[in-house]
């Protein structure tokens, strides 16, 4: 399998294909993020050819031995039993609508039990796609985003350079459940004091 640096999923994602579809992050701006700090680039998009050949790899996991190791420290049975994958890298949903579509038909063609895709994606991510380019893409599979929206306070969005405002997270995720797309938020209670952590919590609900 192609992975660079650390390879960051949330827990929940445990049992999920992990795919390099990126690496690095489009912003790398966030004041309190280290996470891709070891890689010498900003961010780079994994060569289709490279997602194939690990999806070619993971086609083995129920006959090669080798493979069927790598299965199983990843926690993955075998590969008629996956039933999602989780695209690595700080924001996949970045990718052109064209290509996170070429991605989803890679993955239907060689590991056609995976039912959804997930991945990492920013507030901005989700401003660069049409409205009907979301309905497609969840029809597609992508479905169960991770969205670090960190806080809903407009000043401590600012603070840490997050590139977006409370305003910009409702809207973007309105059009995400019109779209049928379904999501979660990491949060960071921390950034604001107790009484603007709860208001800001507040906001977003």
């Amino acid at each position: 399998m192609h992975y660079t640096g650390t390879i960051w999923r949330p827990p929940y994602e445990a049992t999920s294909l992990l795919l390099e579809a990126t690496a690095g992050c489009t912003h790398h701006r966030c004041k309190f993020c280290t996470l891709y700090n070891d890689l010498p680039f900003r961010f780079k998009m994994s060569p289709i050819k490279d997602i194939e050949s690990d999806l070619q790899e993971a086609q083995l996991w129920g006959t090669d031995p080798v493979s069927m190791l790598t299965a199983r420290l990843q926690g993955l049975g075998r590969p008629e039993h996956i039933r999602r994958a989780f695209l690595v890298g700080a924001n996949p949903f970045v990718l052109t609508y064209e290509r996170l579509m070429a991605i989803a038909a890679l993955i239907g063609q060689y590991i056609p039990s995976i039912q959804t895709i997930g991945c990492f994606a920013r507030i901005t991510d989700i401003t660069q796609k049409s409205d009907e380019e979301l309905i497609s893409l969840r029809q597609a599979g992508y479905d169960g985003l991770t969205i670090g929206i960190e806080t809903g306070d407009d000043e401590a969005l600012r603070f840490m350079n997050k590139g977006y405002a409370a305003a910009d997270i409702i809207t973007q995720c309105r059009r995400l459940d019109q779209a049928g797309i379904r999501y979660r938020f990491f949060y960071l209670a921390g950034i604001t004091f107790e009484k603007k952590t709860r208001k800001s919590g507040a906001t977003m609900v």
